[in-house]
């Protein structure tokens, strides 16, 4: 029996768990959006787009003014983000997009509390209720997000998505991280935006 190595494997395995930097150049808007969850025709027409399988398809776009961002969910009727920002060392926010709006802020090791409804020079659209009796909410498979540039107003920002899709029923049927292999309290291995 040959014996394989264990260093080159062992290599390949902390390869394979490391995040990698992945860097995307915001396009320009060929028109403005209108953040109502729809991706209306040409809105979204020019935005530079990441897959994330089997659960999302993100767009990004920029104008003068506004970073426009869009989740849009591939296989389930309705989905929540939690969008992480960091447009520079040592900043994260969380931006908060379900039923509400919400964010918060990492402050030393652990995240502020929310701030619900307070959303500061954003916003995103929300779930619609459906039923009050049942707890239901209208389906909701697009997140738009739009940031005023000047919230952040660093050149590059870092991006780190939570996307929780959602079933018929509104239950829970996965929580994607995007990049995989990264954490909420550190910017390393997330989404690099170029503004420029």
């Amino acid at each position: 029996m040959r014996m394989v190595p264990l260093l080159p494997v062992l290599l390949l395995v902390l390869q394979a768990a490391k995040p990698t930097d992945l860097r995307i150049r915001v396009p320009q808007a060929s028109c403005s959006v209108m953040i109502d969850g729809v991706f209306s025709k040409g809105e979204w027409e020019t935005a530079a787009r990441v897959a994330v399988p089997p659960t999302a398809l993100i767009s990004f776009q920029r104008s003068a003014e506004f970073v426009y961002i869009a989740v849009q969910y591939t296989n389930s009727p309705s989905g929540i983000v939690d969008l992480y920002v960091s447009p520079g060392p040592g900043e994260i926010f969380d931006l908060h997009a379900s039923a509400k709006l919400g964010e918060r802020q990492l402050r030393g090791n652990a995240f502020s509390d929310w701030d619900w409804w307070n959303n500061r020079d954003w916003t995103a659209n929300t779930s619609h209720v459906d039923s009050f009796e049942k707890h239901m909410l209208l389906p909701a498979p697009i997140r738009e997000y739009q940031i005023k540039r000047s919230r952040f107003p660093s050149p590059v920002w870092r991006l780190r998505f939570e996307l929780t899709a959602m079933g018929a029923n509104n239950e829970t049927q996965s929580i994607i991280v995007f990049p995989p292999n990264t954490t909420d309290k550190s910017t390393a291995g997330w989404l690099q935006l170029s503004l420029r």
